[in-house]
């Protein structure tokens, strides 16, 4: 793959001691950038606030200090998704739950006949006041890079640009290959893509979070770049995201406990790579077996 912002390295079997949470040997390792997968501005549709106005609301790590005006957040999703996509978008939204101790998401039901290419743009999906989640095979209408893995936007109250009202996430599917990254191999020239990695990154994003420099904090899942290709995952958050998201959304019952949740997260995805390093073909996962998007039939 040799698309602009992505960089390239030969993994070699050394880079297991220094990239943990990755299992690879002797494969391509990519680090694709995520600087573009949020909006300029967004306040309502069809109007706009300046970076200027936006940057004033932001603290470090955060975009939306009220969060959601409602939670938990209804949410429905392109008829399209695999059952690993799905699979992988509930992982995420699982981990996500567990960091603050509440529901935050609400699933109810495919957005029927509705998919990314359905929309004319990028920010037309945010006109129908659903908070979905897209599969984009015609990445070029929402105007980025091909090289971008996903976008999430957001409208915030016109009245308070602290507070989001709607969102809705966009996935690269035109150029990546999304899913579970200890199960697909790369074909057609189109690099595998960790649907779990992915999706906890981008619902940061929608939840309220930002990006974070490697600088201040290199563990962050909010870090603007992502790993990607066979085998290549980041399932776990950093303990400042924790304290991020609850700044937001505050926490409930153990949730509290940060250095508890985070060593909860860390031991989970560290159980997934023992799980993939030794060759077991179902790979655990945070979502439970009777979650609502594991239920969905395919389309």
């Amino acid at each position: 793959m040799k698309n602009p912002g992505i960089k390239y390295l030969v993994a070699l079997c050394a880079i297991l001691g220094l990239f943990s949470q990755f299992v690879s040997c002797g494969a391509q390792l990519y680090k694709a950038s995520l600087e573009d997968d949020t909006q300029d501005s967004r306040l309502k549709p069809g109007t706009t606030a300046s970076n200027s106005e936006i940057k004033t609301a932001l603290t470090s790590g955060i975009h939306a200090r009220n969060g959601w005006q409602k939670i938990p957040i209804n949410f429905r999703v392109d008829p399209s998704l695999t059952a690993d996509q799905r699979k992988g978008l509930g992982n995420a939204m699982a981990l996500w739950e567990k960091v603050v101790g509440k529901k935050l998401f609400n699933y109810v039901g495919v957005h029927d006949g509705v998919h990314g290419d359905s929309f004319k743009d990028l920010y037309s999906s945010l006109n129908d006041r659903v908070n979905g989640h897209y599969l984009d095979y015609n990445w070029g209408k929402t105007g980025k890079e091909n090289f971008v893995l996903a976008t999430t936007i957001w409208n915030y109250l016109l009245s308070d640009a602290n507070t989001i009202e709607t969102a809705d996430i966009r996935f690269n599917s035109n150029f990546y290959l999304l899913g579970d990254a200890f199960k697909m191999k790369a074909r057609d020239n189109l690099e595998v893509v960790d649907m779990t990695s992915l999706a906890i990154h981008e619902l940061g994003h929608l939840l309220g979070l930002t990006h974070v420099s490697e600088s201040e904090d290199p563990g962050s899942i909010m870090v603007p770049s992502l790993y990607i290709g066979e085998g290549l995952t980041n399932r776990r958050v950093s303990q400042n995201d924790i304290r991020h998201l609850q700044s937001i959304y505050g926490c409930e019952g153990s949730s509290c406990d940060v250095e508890k949740v985070y060593e909860d997260i860390v031991f989970s995805a560290n159980n997934e790579l023992d799980q993939a390093y030794n060759g077991e073909t179902e790979v655990g996962g945070t979502t439970p077996d009777d979650h609502p998007l594991n239920l969905l039939e395919s389309h």
